[in-house]
């Protein structure tokens, strides 16, 4: 309880900081421009003109955005686009490697929210970009950020904005040769180290822009490479969920776990990217452009675990008792398999490793013509192709029936746990069985081809009506998800195989692992364990053919993959093909407006713009009926329609959206503006939720001597000889997508060019949750038509998300001598849902749904609070920044994997700074250090349809502390 009561105080004084440096801000910004005669010229480098950048951007916009900008070249305020992110009001990130992961965490971030929402749509230059796991979304931590100019993040769109972005738009911007009017070569390079990794790793970029004046125009060319790697380490010892036991003391309830373990993961990334521009003007009128963008990343973990799990009717080992809480839950023992018992039960000793690779490919071609003052066209042209794989290969030992039992004790700080056994039987190969074997695998591939085309007209000055612009788009794309199931099974289990020392194919391929430094020392480990060593694991081509060898040997049950995606045919996270197609076409206008008003017997400035945007969407889906096989001695009918064939099934729906935006902005004063913005929204369903597999099972009813009408509840002796109802699960080709309709109003103070005071209130209306339930359908096989009960997604409800931003950044250039140079940002979120309702991530998975359901369970991904403090520094050649970033504890996953409950991310805040020194042009060296105060994760468990008060701690984990020396330059 120390820690969190230390994190609940660090957030009172953090937030408690913020309100006041808000407060205070409009008599410091009053005495700065007071005092501005008497203030020497400030020089706008490093940050602050990024900052002064930014700021430009959002001041002029005429929607809500807020943006980061790089203004040294390879160069994000953050070592990653997640990261970066996350500093902006409304915007928070998730940090673990998989949304229903609750036991790996990614240390640079995963995941991006949007005032709560992850509906986030993701451009590159105000075009589509998409990773190939879902061809949907765009997975942030791919995307090198030495490539990227800025980021934009429209939080209310007009009507030229591409729709997708219920919650938001995230667009990425690079560089074109004409952005700079001279040759530009510049570099980066930097060397990470992590302090529990404890290796150095090299990171580095270059790029070359220049334009020249030919017999044909003007030509520019641009190249920009970058290679980024990062090693990383994460500790975590995990307690397992707990368990409501009537039967361990006498009259009362008590909740004790059913196991505990620790693990640790090391991680390993690559990052590499090249975007290549070459621009030609030929002359006022025409200005054309090919951009090319290829990102790939590489990512390894290999994880050591070692679990108890005794299992839910586990209790005090023979001659100990527990202890408990006032709650009656389980704080000290000795857990055995049952009450009384001398042994420990199930345990697990594994060797993991998994590695996924990405790659993101854009091809886009646009051409830009002005033939006079009034009239301007834009013609544009991409293709985007995306790929991942993933092989994912786990090796498991386990202890033999005689291992003692190991005691937990959870009150301190982290949990402590005791192996009873001693170092010389944990030491042993002969202790150990070669238990099971499990794999996971994926090979996904999304491509588009969009072309658009925009016009402008520009109005004559002096009325209200300042332009009108219109535009076509139109997509096509197609993507195809491909992956298995993770298919654990056992190889050599006690029951039937020998101890691993005698097993002559696994000799050699184990051994002791040390858990060096666990958590730096702080936790002290119960023993060492034999493990399967890494190399079985990362060779899957090579070991696998062998482990399966072993399985029919000594009585496994394991086998390779033969990388036939079509043999599974449960949807989703069970398995199989998913193939998509989808068309758009949009059309939109958007009127721009802009015109004195009397407001007070003086003229105020109005302007904005109202527009709509129309889009059909057809799509089509491709899955497969199974008529799974009924048992024996059904009637004959019966026996024909369940017999065991498949077919290919087609679905799809067409629909259009209407979807009008209004922006107003009113200069209240030159530098104070009111905003407002209205407009409607649309997200499309994720692919998986509309795959079409229905596999088709039946659930046997009886009958007595025929007299009985078929029933699963008549009692007695009867038999199991009719067919009591036919149920599939599967995903919805006919869903709609979820919608919106959102109102922004905001108050901007612009008292400086590196000074703001903003305030925002959002309020957005959600329809068409995608939520599961059931419904009759007919189906036909064989000549038989039964009526099959199928549980799906389908859209459903109504819901609000509601808040309010506070944003406030300034530098100090009122103060004497150094300090002049200091400065702060701030922002602070808060949010509020009401009627939204979860989806499950596989509708093929009943926990998930049934979880997913929960009335009692907010949004998953939303922090209700979030808010990010930044002390800056730039004066001269120095330029620096203490940055804390901090959200609220939030719904992870209504389902966390393999414990199958929900999980929460807990109160969680994270220290970053940086300092940079400029020698010259050519050359900047600076420091970054992440995770400075070694901030501890945790992450709860609770159960569905039970308050957030009944939350018991399931995982602590220490990530690295991440320092990073840095040179740039540019000539």
């Amino acid at each position: 309880m120390q820690r969190l009561d230390l994190s609940r105080r660090n957030l009172m004084l953090a937030g408690a900081s913020a309100l006041v440096l808000c407060a205070l801000a409009p008599a410091v910004a009053l005495a700065q421009t007071a005092q501005s005669d008497a203030v020497e010229e400030v020089v706008v480098t490093g940050q602050r003109a990024s900052i002064q950048s930014s700021q430009k951007i959002k001041q002029n916009a005429e929607q809500l955005v807020d943006s980061i900008t790089a203004t040294d070249i390879g160069a994000l305020p953050d070592r990653s686009v997640t990261e970066a992110l996350q500093r902006v009001s409304g915007v928070t990130i998730g940090r673990t490697s998989d949304g229903r992961d609750a036991d790996r965490l990614s240390v640079e971030g995963s995941g991006v929210q949007v005032r709560g929402l992850s509906w986030v749509r993701g451009e590159l230059n105000g075009r589509d970009n998409f990773s190939a796991k879902s061809g949907r979304t765009l997975s942030f931590e791919d995307v090198p950020p030495e490539l990227m100019a800025g980021v934009d993040v429209y939080k209310n769109p007009s009507a030229d904005i591409v729709e997708g972005g219920l919650g938001g738009t995230v667009n990425l911007r690079t560089r074109l040769p004409f952005d700079s009017t001279k040759r530009i070569i510049a570099y980066s390079l930097d060397g990470s180290y992590g302090d529990l990794a404890k290796k150095w790793k090299p990171s580095g970029s270059l790029l070359y822009s220049d334009r020249w004046t030919t017999g044909i125009g003007e030509v520019g060319f641009l190249v920009d490479v970058s290679d980024s790697k990062l090693k990383s380490r994460t500790d975590t010892i995990s307690v397992d969920p707990y368990f409501a036991r009537t039967d361990l003391v006498a009259g009362k309830t008590v909740y004790v776990p059913g196991g505990f373990g620790y693990r640790s993961l090391d991680f390993d990334r690559e990052r590499k990217g090249i975007a290549a521009a070459l621009q030609w003007r030929p002359n006022d009128k025409w200005d054309a452009s090919l951009q090319f963008l290829r990102s790939s990343a590489l990512q390894a973990s290999s994880e050591h675990a070692v679990g108890f799990n005794p299992g839910s009717a586990n209790g005090p080992a023979a001659g100990t008792t527990f202890t408990y809480d006032n709650g009656g839950h389980f704080t000290k023992g000795t857990l055995a398999g049952v009450p009384g018992g001398t042994s420990l039960g199930s345990s697990t000793i594994d060797t993991r490793y998994a590695e996924r690779s990405s790659v993101t490919s854009d091809y886009a071609l646009n051409v830009k013509y002005n033939p006079n003052d009034k009239w301007s066209f834009s013609a544009d042209v991409q293709y985007v192709y995306a790929k991942t794989k993933t092989v994912d290969f786990t090796l498991f030992n386990a202890l033999g029936a005689d291992a003692s039992p190991a005691t937990l004790d959870v009150t301190g700080d982290t949990p402590v746990i005791t192996m009873n056994n001693d170092k010389a039987y944990t030491s042993n190969p002969a202790s150990y069985y070669l238990q099971a074997a499990m794999d996971h695998h994926d090979r996904n591939e999304a491509r588009e081809w969009a072309e658009r085309l925009d016009g402008a007209y520009t109005f004559d000055d002096g009325g209200w009506l300042r332009s009108f612009r219109f535009g076509v788009r139109n997509t096509f794309r197609e993507a195809t998800t491909r992956e298995t199931n993770y298919n654990w099974a056992g190889v050599a289990p006690s029951w039937s195989a020998p101890s691993i020392d005698k097993l002559p194919e696994y000799a050699g391929h184990y051994g002791l692992f040390p858990f060096d430094n666990f958590f730096r020392g702080d936790v002290q480990l119960p023993a060492t364990f034999v493990m399967p060593n890494d190399e079985l694991v990362k060779n899957y081509g090579k070991w696998a053919p062998v482990i399966a060898q072993m399985s029919a040997k000594y009585g496994g049950w394991w086998g390779q993959f033969n990388q036939n995606y079509d043999g599974f045919t449960g949807g989703g996270g069970n398995g199989g093909i998913n193939r998509q197609k989808e068309k758009t076409l949009a059309a939109y206008g958007l009127l721009r407006f802009g015109h004195d008003v009397s407001i007070g017997g003086e003229d105020r400035e109005l302007d904005g713009n109202i527009g709509l945007r129309v889009v059909q969407t057809d799509s089509q889906s491709k899955g497969l009926q199974l008529f799974n096989p009924t048992a024996a001695g059904m009637p004959a009918d019966d026996t024909k329609f369940s017999n065991g064939a498949r077919s290919d099934f087609v679905g799809g729906r067409k629909y259009t959206n209407l979807l009008p935006s209004f922006n107003a902005r009113l200069k209240v004063q030159p530098d104070l503006f009111v905003r407002f913005a209205a407009a409607k929204s649309i997200v499309r369903p994720d692919l998986v939720q509309l795959e079409p597999i229905f596999a088709i099972s039946q659930t046997t009813g009886y009958q007595s001597s025929g007299a009985v009408p078929c029933s699963s509840s008549i009692p007695g002796n009867v038999q199991a000889n009719c067919v009591f109802k036919y149920t599939a699960t599967a995903g919805n080709p006919n869903l709609k997508p979820v919608r919106s309709t959102q109102f922004d109003v905001s108050l901007e103070w612009y008292f400086a060019s590196t000074g703001s005071l903003t305030a925002a209130l959002f309020h957005k209306d959600i329809y068409n949750f995608v939520t599961n339930g059931t419904s009759v359908m007919p189906f036909t096989n064989n000549g038989v038509t039964r009526n099959v009960e199928v549980l799906q997604p389908y859209n459903g409800g109504h819901g609000k998300v509601k808040g309010f931003e506070v944003a406030y950044t300034q530098y100090y250039d009122m103060l004497p001598g150094l300090f002049k140079g200091l400065g702060v940002q701030a922002n602070f979120t808060y949010i509020d849902s009401s009627g939204a309702r979860n989806a499950a991530v596989n509708p093929y998975d009943t926990t998930q749904i049934t979880n997913a359901k929960s009335e009692a369970l907010p949004l998953e991904g939303m922090s209700k609070t979030s808010y990010n403090v930044a002390a800056l520094y730039d004066l001269g050649k120095v330029s620096a920044r203490l940055a804390y970033n901090w959200r609220e504890r939030y719904l992870l996953t209504t389902t966390a994997a393999n414990i199958n409950i929900p999980a929460w991310y807990d109160d969680y805040g994270q220290l970053d700074a940086s300092i940079f020194y400029t020698f010259s042009e050519q050359l900047k060296v600076g420091f970054q250090a992440v995770n400075l105060t070694n901030t501890r994760t945790k992450i709860l468990v609770s159960y569905p349809g039970k308050p957030e008060e009944g939350l018991t701690a399931h995982n602590w984990v220490d990530a690295d502390r991440r320092y990073s020396i840095v040179l740039r330059g540019t000539f």
